[in-house]
């Protein structure tokens, strides 16, 4: 079985539209953390099919780490509030991974990610220019929210650290390299759709500079990852400084140039149905420009696992 671990903070909206996306899914148990007080939220969970827990928290972190020590399954994926599954399948696929190989100890496939510049684009693991495996020094290697881990991972490495606000998930992630933990990809389609809610620049420094962190207090802060993070911050600052003298729509079509191109099949989503549905569809429906909402959420302080930072 599966724990799916949501974790909320004043967004009922958003939760609601994740946990909908989780209906009658079998062999799956739902985990709420929820640690703030909107009334909506708590009432809604008071009566939940799951697992719920509303109190006050540390941060992500610590809710994070509440939603493992909670789960009953025996493995777990992490779907944040305002996050969706596209494909239930891909669950049933991981857990036959599992079974058929022992030795695996976490599933990871694509997502979709609205970005503030870009809007819709499709995201595959981290790629380097340099390096056939791209490095941890250029930024986390796998789309987080699509991980299914076995719980028993956190046995062995940890739970994730409470003086990390934004990059708890890449400095777990730094332990379980270090620790050769061996991984499985299922590529071809996207399995959740994580709602971005427009990274500014100022949450991207600190997400870069908690990265660092994590290389060096994991002592491996070696010449491939210091080239990897040099990738990392050329490619910030010439973003930064499209954006500076007026290029975002070009520096949007370069972005989505880059994430759509290998994606020729793209999708339908569904409204009624809440993102449920991904389709085959050889058209192009990208947007490329973003809605009103996106526009005026720049300032959002969003971690890279796409929750709201709070202290």
């Amino acid at each position: 079985m599966i724990s799916v671990i949501t974790v909320t903070y004043n967004n009922y909206d958003d939760l609601h539209r994740t946990l909908h996306s989780l209906k009658n899914i079998d062999d799956i148990e739902s985990v709420v953390v929820n640690g703030g007080d909107c009334k909506k939220t708590k009432k809604l969970l008071s009566n939940y099919d799951g697992i719920a827990i509303s109190e006050p928290d540390q941060g992500i972190s610590d809710a994070f780490n509440k939603g493992v020590t909670h789960a009953t399954g025996e493995n777990v994926m992490f779907l944040n509030s305002g996050d969706v599954l596209l494909s239930p399948d891909y669950l049933q696929e991981a857990i036959n991974i599992f079974n058929l190989y022992p030795e695996i100890s976490f599933v990871h496939s694509d997502s979709l990610f609205e970005d503030r510049i870009s809007g819709i684009i499709y995201m595959e693991p981290l790629k380097s220019a340099f390096f056939s495996k791209a490095p941890l020094g250029r930024g986390m290697p796998y789309n987080h929210l699509t991980m299914v881990i076995r719980k028993s991972v956190f046995d062995k490495i940890g739970l994730f650290k409470l003086h990390y606000k934004i990059t708890m998930d890449f400095e777990w992630v730094c332990r379980l390299q270090k620790k050769q933990f061996d991984g499985h990809y299922i590529g071809g389609d996207p399995v959740v759709k994580m709602d971005g809610g427009g990274v500014s620049s100022t949450t991207e420094q600190l997400v870069m500079w908690e990265s660092l962190k994590s290389l060096i207090e994991n002592r491996i802060l070696n010449p491939k990852n210091i080239v990897g993070i040099i990738e990392r911050s050329i490619l910030y600052f010439g973003r930064i400084s499209m954006e500076t003298v007026g290029m975002t729509e070009t520096l949007g079509w370069l972005k989505r140039r880059k994430h759509n191109s290998n994606w020729q099949r793209s999708f339908a989503l569904s409204t009624k149905n809440n993102y449920s549905a991904v389709k085959s569809k050889s058209k192009h429906i990208f947007p490329t420009v973003l809605p009103l909402k996106w526009r005026l959420s720049t300032q959002n302080k969003i971690g890279i696992n796409g929750l709201r930072i709070h202290d």
